[in-house]
């Protein structure tokens, strides 16, 4: 899979912190979230929420100061399910590793922080699912390598652990020429279709 480079870069990150000292004025730490996703657009037929999860380093710069820059790379599950049928497509499961960039305001008198902006996807792994089958019946579907969309977080500050709420919208149309050949409901209709997640987790 390609996502195994994500594995190395994580422990890359979970050592540094570990050697991180009490004079450098950022923040590095480790998230791990889970998420509900699911894929708008024409091109899919009865989409349904699907459970995932979220998980990798942050780093946020001069995190005392009144605005800041919160940065993460991390990999996320997620995708969509669908109703339609036993015989239908019923799941599509991806894999992608988001790189997001976001300014965050510290609101004042509080332990409480908002971030907003952009982020970039590569997509390692995208598989579909045939009714209640286990096992995927196609791999790398025709969504696009990349994407890119906006990213918003509400941070709830503790001491050694944080609260992190928040969501991601695809700006980008990852239709790549989708045609499930041989399955119901038809595609190949060159329609849209987009990801929405949400995130609820912890920030270490």
């Amino acid at each position: 899979m390609r996502y195994h480079i994500f594995i190395p870069l994580l422990c890359f990150f979970t050592s540094v912190i570990a050697q991180q000292k009490a004079e450098f004025p950022h923040k590095v730490g480790i998230k791990t979230n889970i998420n509900i996703s699911t894929l708008l657009g024409s091109e899919l037929q009865a989409p349904r929420p699907k459970f995932g999860y979220t998980a990798g380093p942050y780093l946020i710069f001069n995190p005392e100061k009144p605005w800041s820059l919160y940065t993460e790379a991390v990999g996320s599950f997620r995708g969509s399910k669908f109703k339609n049928g036993d015989t239908g497509y019923s799941r599509i499961a991806t894999f992608y590793i988001d790189v997001s960039i976001l300014p965050l305001y510290n609101i004042p008198n509080s332990n409480k922080a908002v971030s907003l902006g952009p982020y970039a996807s590569y997509l390692g792994l995208s598989s579909l699912f045939i009714g209640a089958k286990k096992k995927p019946e196609i791999n790398d579907i025709g969504f696009k390598n990349y994407d890119i969309g906006v990213a918003s977080y509400y941070h709830i500050k503790g001491e050694t652990v944080s609260l992190q709420i928040g969501g991601k919208l695809a700006l980008i149309n990852a239709n790549n020429d989708v045609n499930f050949v041989g399955y119901y409901p038809k595609t190949g209709n060159g329609g849209i279709i987009r990801s929405l997640s949400f995130e609820i987790g912890m920030a270490f």
